[in-house]
């Protein structure tokens, strides 16, 4: 997993965070093939763009 890598932390430790993140609704999920692609849903930008005010 490449953001498991960048980060230096385990997959399955992404994986834990990215299911939050979703069951939250602060990040969207679509497959790929094999990959699963997250992006943040417009609450997390929202939420994004107040957190950098």
């Amino acid at each position: 997993m490449e953001l498991a890598r960048r980060l230096g932390v385990t997959p399955s430790a992404v994986s834990q965070q990215l299911r939050v993140l979703h069951a939250t609704g602060l990040v969207t999920r679509a497959r790929d093939g094999r990959r699963v692609l997250y992006r943040r849903s417009p609450l997390g930008e929202q939420l994004a763009r107040h957190g950098r005010a």
